[in-house]
C-alpha cells in the first residue's frame, strides 16, 4: 500500500450549535470530564473509542477528539468508533456538509426557508496516510460497507487513516483520520451562514464580526 501525508491544510465543518470549547481544549481534562460526565458519560469514557496512546488533550483537540468519542457512521466508520473528516479546501468542506446535512434535514421534512450557521476547522495532517485516492469502490455515492470494513482492517494494522477523492467535489481530495494523532490540533476558522430553500442548500457566505447594539 502507498502512503502519502498530504501537504495541503485541511478543512472541517461542523454546526455551530455544538460548543467551540470542551473539556478536551483543557490540559486539566480528566478532572472537567468528571464535572461535563453528569451529562456526557462518553467524555469520561474516551477509552471506549481512543486508544491511550493516541489521546490528545490541550487548545485545538476539542474539535478532534469528539468526532471519535461521539461518532456517527460515515464512509470509512461505524457508528462504533469515530473518525475525523476533513477535506482540502472550504468549498470541498462546504459541499460535504451540505450534502449530508441536507439528508437529514429531508429526512425531517423541512420544508420551509431556513439558515444555518456553520464554522469551519483546519488543521496539518501529521502522519502519512494510506492512498485509495484510485480506488473507485471506495467511491459509491451511498454504500459505505466496502470503506468501513477496509478502515476497520487498516486501523488494526496501526494505520492512521486514509487519502480518499472527494465525491461530493470530483477533483478534490478528502482525509479520513483514524486516530487523533493523525492531524496537528485543529484551529476555529471562519463562520457561514448557509441557505436552505425547502429542499436543499442553495449558497452560503461568510459572517462578519458583529457589532454591539
Amino acid at each position: 500500500m502507498d502512503r502519502v501525508k498530504p501537504v495541503w491544510k485541511h478543512h472541517r465543518i461542523i454546526h455551530s450549535k455544538y460548543p467551540p470549547i470542551d473539556c478536551f481544549e483543557s490540559p486539566d481534562s480528566m478532572i472537567l470530564a468528571e464535572l461535563e460526565s453528569a451529562t456526557s458519560d462518553r467524555v469520561v469514557h474516551w477509552p471506549r473509542y481512543v486508544d491511550e496512546k493516541d489521546y490528545r488533550a490541550g487548545p485545538g483537540w476539542g474539535a478532534v477528539m469528539a468526532s471519535f468519542c461521539y461518532p456517527s457512521e460515515g464512509r470509512f466508520n461505524t457508528a462504533a468508533r469515530g473518525a475525523y473528516y476533513a477535506v482540502d479546501s472550504l468549498e470541498t468542506a462546504l459541499r460535504e456538509w451540505v450534502f449530508h446535512t441536507g439528508e437529514v434535514w429531508q429526512e425531517f421534512g423541512v420544508t420551509n426557508d431556513y439558515s444555518a450557521i456553520v464554522r469551519c476547522y483546519t488543521g496539518h495532517t501529521a502522519e502519512p496516510l494510506v492512498d485509495l485516492r484510485k480506488q473507485p469502490q471506495f467511491m459509491h455515492d451511498t454504500n459505505y460497507a466496502p470503506g468501513q470494513k477496509t478502515a476497520a482492517d487498516l486501523l488494526n494494522a496501526d494505520e492512521y487513516g486514509i487519502l480518499y477523492s472527494s465525491v461530493r467535489n470530483p477533483g478534490a481530495e478528502a482525509v479520513a483520520l483514524l486516530r487523533p494523532s493523525a492531524t496537528t490540533p485543529v484551529i476555529q476558522a471562519g463562520h457561514y451562514v448557509v441557505q436552505w430553500d425547502g429542499e436543499r442548500f442553495t449558497q452560503y457566505a461568510h459572517v462578519e464580526d458583529y457589532n454591539p447594539l
